[in-house]
């Protein structure tokens, strides 16, 4: 699996297994449900709706689920969506509401490493503003901390995906520039129990 990399100005390659993304000028916008993630709903929801609406006809509908907001930051909004055929999609729009780039993978195939709860799902990137990964954790773990080299980092939960999409909680975790080696990530299980999980960048 090669996580999507993302440049400073498009998502580029796709997200998850390399599957093509469509871009903002190639594609008729159309209206989809919009809910929020754990960011903050400012700004219009028809730029979310707008952005679903770019997504492939290939890659499927957005769900009932509706678009989350994963993160909000130097001008940008970062999206992430579900579709009628399993794949998840995200999309970055700039303040002004123009759309990059729209890229959508399988995430059954962002699988954890043997041992581990956690898979890269979108990354290590540049948005618009900030390097980032999106990771994935397993089903009964909540991430209740992330660092890197001993140094605590920014994160977010966006979502818990679908059944039909793996039904993994999805995190956007900001990083302090192109960062290497591992995240360590303590984990929370159903038991309320607190364990260290790790994850390669």
């Amino acid at each position: 699996m090669r996580p999507l990399a993302l440049t400073a100005l498009v998502l580029s390659a796709a997200l998850l297994t390399g599957c093509g993304g469509q871009s903002a000028s190639s594609a008729p916008a159309a209206p989809a449900p919009v809910t929020s993630g754990a960011g903050a709903t400012d700004g219009p929801v028809e730029w979310a709706a707008h952005v679903a609406g770019l997504t492939a006809p290939e890659q499927g509908t957005v769900t009932e689920a509706g678009v989350s907001l994963a993160r909000r930051a130097g001008g940008y909004r970062f999206y992430l969506w579900e579709t009628t055929e399993a794949k998840v999609c995200t999309a970055q729009v700039t303040d002004t509401g123009v759309a990059r780039e729209v890229v959508c993978g399988n995430p059954a195939q962002a699988a954890p490493a043997k041992g581990s709860k956690l898979a890269r799902l979108v990354g290590p990137g540049t948005g618009f503003a900030e390097w980032y990964v999106m990771i994935a954790a397993e089903r009964g773990a909540e991430v209740t901390s992330v660092e890197h080299d001993g140094r605590a980092l920014s994160w977010t939960r966006v979502r818990t995906l679908s059944p039909a999409t793996t039904g993994r909680d999805v995190y956007y975790v900001t990083l302090p520039d192109r960062t290497y080696g591992w995240l360590d990530v303590t984990l929370k299980g159903a038991d309320g129990r607190l364990g260290k999980d790790r994850l390669r960048l």
